[in-house]
């Protein structure tokens, strides 16, 4: 009995043990089963790109695995929902599933499998059941076992696939449901694929074509543009050829290469019509078989024929024989007298010239391999309105050209005894060059010493100045220079010595310097040098120093030595100037800088200057201010008749009441540098003439001392006119004018000087004989006052020479009508002296004290105040 225990003990073992095998072997060959269905799917989703072909290859991949002869999937639209069948085979509802609604799909097992979400394995009883709980109805022929599974995207169920079977022996296992459901999982992947696969491939396709067509047309709009560009190059290139051409015959050639770059063209002529319009004359004609032609009557040919149409025309062998049949044309007009070949395509455009035909153009083929076309044809006859108008006016141009050659020769021939004339007007023409050359000369040098003058010396100084700016290392200088004692020189010795004066002292400067330096001459006794390229700064100092060595040494003058000394400002280049004049107004401020120190000697500008200078631009400010303020009033000084102690008249004088400064008389300088001493003399002027209108005529005469930039600026000028035009008692106004700014506006103050002596003002000369005494300025009969030099005038007691002058500017006055007028008069002796001289009017500190109190009530309403 044990035994027989431990036997049924191990039988039982081994049949667990085989049942447990088995299970495995079932479950590995499932899993076999179902992996090589994922891989057939996925392979399947890797070589199908068509829909169309997915579904029945999953059908068939099914079919392998199960019995699946009916197989169907539908998709659902949860927006919509809505069923739409992808694929349906089925044995015998096949033929009516293009009328199944979308509803059947709802109320039978694929709806209920959509609303499940869950895999369904259905036999007949099932399906019975189902029924009779309202779940489903019955759709289509009844199945005896159904399977069907959902097909999700996420959680979203989007479709079924289901498979059913007819024959109650092919009934569907648990087993199978489990592959099927593996299929169905990965159906939507593979799915998707495909039809991105398909999308791709689809969208790919219309791009190609959509490249293929647009390529085309491309293609062709690229040669259409090329045929157009190359007719437009072909069209300038003759339009070119009537000026580049030398004669007719290198025209043509020129047209035919034209030509031949449009099309063939190795047989091509032009025939031209005569006048008469009666032969055709052949100026080019090239071709392979057949010579040169002939001038010839007009006849039946091919040239004849266009002419008579007026249009291109084609003529190819048939083309040709039909016209020839018909008497339009005579073949072998070219050469008569030779056996011609003839040509297998013709093709002509006439040359029109305002719609009349001049001629033809023609080319044609002997090959029977090459006809020309219509195209060519269209080419040819634009390409013919172009070439007429360029063989018209070549032809033109040659004609033009011959009867040019003609008129040349008739004006040579007739123009012979010119030539001499000729000639004498070249030589005037370089005398005028020459005159112009000497105009330039004198307009950019001085007169008396040929150096630079101003204007030059500022054009180099800007160029220069401009040069440094773009290279700071070419460094560059100014020097300034004032002569020492030149004005005594000029007065003691005459003007004559000191003109050889400032030539000798020009001599020694140009000694002094580089050739590359620039000496100039301001005026006067200013010179001034420009140092460029200087290695070092203190290469200036060596060089003021060299003028200074050289100024000191004696001068012999009409055989004497004469003593003289250079005081000079330097001012050295600096990136912060802003123009080339803040250089020459730098270096002039440091030479009256050397001035002030004791003459002899230079001064280099340095910050300490700047800040004078800002101080004195700080005072031209509140100048300014003043003037806008209107802080300036007239003080009237009395003019002395001296005979009768009688009061003439006065001479109006600028004051200035500033609040904090109090009165301030000398203020010129500011107010020259400034720009503003028009504005303050213009409004003295206003000033005194309304002194005019309100006072009666025992004021006198009343003078008002101007600058000479009312009579050198036209809008200064015009205003001043504008200004006296509404005075009443003009012959009672005296406008005054010194002689330094008069000899410095040369000639061109003459002309409105006259404008206003015109207009009944009084003009007076002042402080004469303070620097020259030009009498050039007395014979102009300008002035009726002439005003001498108070300096000049406090000489005269212990200065012969300049009694002397007196004597004569005396004598000068009687004879030119001016009256002399004495300033300076501070004493006694002083008056008494100008008066045995005869000069009876006069003006100073003196004259002021011998006026009586009720003379004085008499003034203006401004009360008369003793200037400092």
């Amino acid at each position: 009995m044990k035994g027989s225990t431990k036997l049924n003990k191990s039988q039982k073992q081994a049949e667990n043990k085989l049942r447990r095998l088995t299970l495995l072997a079932q479950r590995y060959k499932q899993a076999y089963i179902t992996q090589g269905a994922l891989l057939r799917l996925s392979e399947l989703a890797s070589t199908i790109s068509d829909m169309r072909d997915f579904y029945p290859a999953i059908h068939k991949m099914v079919s392998e695995l199960l019995h699946a002869e009916n197989f169907y999937v539908v998709f659902y639209d949860n927006e919509s929902e809505l069923y739409s069948p992808q694929y349906f085979s089925d044995e015998k509802d096949q033929q009516i599933i293009d009328q199944v609604p979308s509803s059947a799909f709802s109320s039978g097992l694929t709806g209920y499998v959509v609303r499940t979400g869950k895999p369904l394995l259905c036999d007949s009883q099932q399906f019975e059941q189902l029924i009779a709980e309202g779940h489903i109805q019955s759709q289509g022929s009844p199945s005896t076992h159904w399977l069907g599974i959902p097909l999700c995207r996420g959680s979203k169920v989007i479709g079924v696939m289901a498979i059913q079977s007819y024959n109650e022996k092919q009934l569907y296992t648990e087993s199978d449901l489990d592959l099927f459901c593996s299929i169905g999982g990965h159906t939507i992947t593979a799915l998707d694929r495909v039809k991105s696969r398909e999308l791709l491939e689809d969208t790919v396709r219309q791009r190609t074509r959509q490249l293929q067509k647009i390529n085309s047309s491309l293609q062709k709009e690229i040669k259409e543009r090329s045929n157009a560009e190359q007719l437009q190059a072909a069209l300038y290139r003759i339009s070119e050829l009537t000026a580049s051409s030398h004669d007719m015959n290198s025209f043509y050639h020129a047209v035919h290469q034209v030509l031949s770059g449009l099309m063939p063209a190795e047989n091509c002529y032009i025939a031209l019509l005569d006048p008469d319009k009666a032969k055709l004359t052949f100026p080019f004609y090239l071709d392979q078989y057949s010579p040169p032609a002939r001038e010839r009557p007009l006849s039946r040919g091919f040239t004849e024929y266009v002419i008579r149409c007026g249009d291109a025309r084609l003529i190819n062998s048939e083309k040709a024989t039909e016209l020839v049949n018909a008497g339009e044309i005579r073949r072998g007009m070219a050469s008569p007298n030779h056996q011609a070949r003839y040509s297998t395509s013709w093709l002509g455009a006439p040359l029109l010239i305002d719609q009349k035909v001049i001629g033809v153009i023609a080319l044609q083929s002997y090959e029977q391999s090459y006809s020309y076309s219509d195209t060519e044809l269209n080419i040819l006859r634009f390409v013919s309105q172009h070439i007429a108008v360029a063989i018209q006016r070549k032809l033109a141009t040659e004609q033009q050209k011959r009867q040019q050659e003609d008129l040349e020769r008739k004006v040579f021939e007739s123009t012979r005894e010119l030539r001499q004339t000729n000639l004498f007007l070249r030589l005037q023409v370089e005398e005028r060059k020459k005159a112009e050359q000497k105009l330039f000369y004198e307009a950019n040098h001085d007169a008396l010493t040929g150096l630079a003058n101003r204007q030059m010396f500022l054009q180099q100084l800007k160029q220069q100045f401009a040069l440094s700016k773009r290279q700071p290392q070419l460094n560059m200088a100014l020097l300034f220079i004032d002569l020492d004692r030149f004005k005594l020189i000029n007065d003691t010795l005459g003007h004559h010595v000191g003109d050889a004066f400032l030539i000798e002292v020009s001599k020694r400067l140009l000694s002094t310097v580089r050739e590359h330096d620039l000496v100039a001459r301001l005026g006067g006794d200013e010179f001034v040098v420009l140092l460029t390229s200087l290695l070092d700064d203190t290469d200036a100092e060596d060089i003021a120093e060299r003028i200074i060595d050289r100024i000191r040494q004696p001068f012999l003058l009409q055989g004497q030595p004469v003593h003289s000394g250079a005081s000079i400002g330097i001012a050295q280049f600096q990136n912060d100037h802003s123009a080339a004049e803040a250089i020459l107004r730098d270096a002039d401020a440091a030479m009256y800088q050397a001035k002030s120190m004791g003459r002899n000697r230079f001064v280099i500008f340095n910050d300490t200057m700047r800040e004078r200078m800002l101080q004195a631009l700080t005072m031209e400010q509140v100048i300014q201010q003043a003037l806008e303020q209107q802080q300036f009033t007239a003080v009237f000084e009395p003019v002395l008749c001296g005979q009768g102690r009688d009061l003439m008249g006065y001479e109006v004088h600028t004051q200035w009441q500033h609040p904090e400064l109090g009165t301030q008389y000398d203020f010129s300088k500011y107010a020259a540098d400034a720009g503003m001493t028009p504005q303050i003399e213009q409004l003295m002027l206003q000033q005194a003439c309304r002194h005019l209108t309100v006072s009666n005529n025992d004021t006198g005469l009343l003078t008002v001392k101007l600058s000479t930039a009312h009579l050198q600026q036209p809008e200064l000028f015009e205003k001043l006119k504008q200004q006296l035009a509404v005075l009443e008692h003009k012959h009672r106004l005296c406008l005054a004018f010194t002689e330094r700014e008069l000899l410095q506006a040369d000639s061109s103050a003459y002309g409105p000087l006259k404008q206003l002596k015109q207009m009944g003002i009084r003009l007076a000369l002042h402080q004469f004989a303070a620097e020259t005494a030009p009498m050039g300025l007395l014979l102009q009969q300008l002035f009726e006052f002439v005003k001498l030099d108070a300096t000049f005038c406090r000489q005269l007691p212990r200065n012969e020479q300049k009694r002397q002058l007196l004597q004569m500017l005396q004598t000068l006055a009687l004879s030119y009508k001016f009256r002399l007028l004495a300033d300076g008069v501070d004493n006694a002796d002083l008056l008494n002296l100008l008066l045995a001289e005869g000069c009876c009017f006069m003006q100073g500190k003196y004259v002021a004290e011998l006026l009586s109190a009720h003379e004085l009530a008499n003034a203006p309403s401004v009360v008369f105040q003793q200037l400092a």
